[in-house]
């Protein structure tokens, strides 16, 4: 199996945050997916970058799936890095290959094939969603056939989708955001992505509240930086936290069902 997995971040955004202690988005996606698809061949591309060098539709045509990270991007912001990025993903939709997105990478599929996204007047929605609920399509779904209830994912975003593209279908949602996970057809390819970060540890959410403090304070979401850090250490410690959310097989089994989708 052949994977290409799309960095949604500015190659200065995610080299500082390794710098800092963080993992970068890519290098996440390559983790989960030496646990959950071992044998799997994987590359990596950087769209938000304008020196990189991307395949063409038809060198796309030669991996079996796309997996789309998050991103510190806006799509509203139009930028050279964000409509690059708009771009490579119609080209992934035009190849037939199947598509998979999380938080960013759910927006960028959205807005190509015709929705729209932007901020949720909730604000964001950081560390552990509320919890998220399957629609009666989503119960149905082959990528949630583990859940059977209620559940909760590591999550950070401001934006959300808030018109859907034609002929898609809502599969999950909570009370910050009615569109926690989505799945549509849009011209040869088939998409599912999710709004939360299944991809991500407990470790990688404790690293960006300390890392976005300032910016959590500056939104009102906090008052202070010992509220954002007692946040952190309630996560850190993992004690109260649901095994949905610690057990990374369970975290990460939407991703998994839409691997083994590929294999079909």
């Amino acid at each position: 199996m052949r994977l290409l997995v799309v960095e949604g971040n500015r190659k200065e955004t995610w080299q500082e945050r390794e710098a800092r202690g963080g993992v970068a988005y890519h290098k996440r996606f390559r983790s989960m997916l030496k646990i959950l698809q071992p044998e799997a061949e994987v590359e990596v591309v950087f769209p938000a970058d304008e020196e990189s060098t991307l395949p063409t539709i038809d060198q796309l045509k030669t991996f079996d799936g796309v997996l789309w990270t998050g991103s510190s991007l806006y799509i509203q912001d139009q930028t050279a890095a964000v409509l690059r990025q708009l771009a490579f993903a119609d080209d992934v939709f035009e190849s037939g290959v199947p598509f998979y997105g999380s938080c960013w990478g759910l927006q960028i599929a959205a807005v190509v094939a015709g929705g729209k996204v932007g901020p949720n007047p909730k604000g964001r929605e950081i560390g552990i969603t509320q919890p998220i609920e399957l629609t009666a399509e989503g119960r149905k779904h082959p990528c949630f056939q583990g859940r059977k209830e209620k559940f909760n994912a590591l999550c950070v975003h401001l934006d959300e989708v808030v018109k859907l593209p034609e002929n898609s279908v809502v599969l999950a949602g909570n009370e910050h955001s009615a569109v926690q996970a989505l799945s549509f057809r849009y011209k040869n390819s088939e998409f599912f992505g999710v709004q939360y970060h299944p991809e991500f540890l407990v470790s990688d959410m404790v690293f960006i509240i300390r890392f976005l403090s300032e910016l959590l304070i500056s939104e009102g979401l906090f008052q202070s930086e010992e509220l954002v850090e007692a946040l952190a250490l309630k996560l850190e410690d993992q004690s109260s936290l649901p095994e949905c959310v610690t057990n990374y097989l369970l975290h990460t089994q939407d991703v998994k069902y839409w691997l083994d989708g590929l294999k079909r």
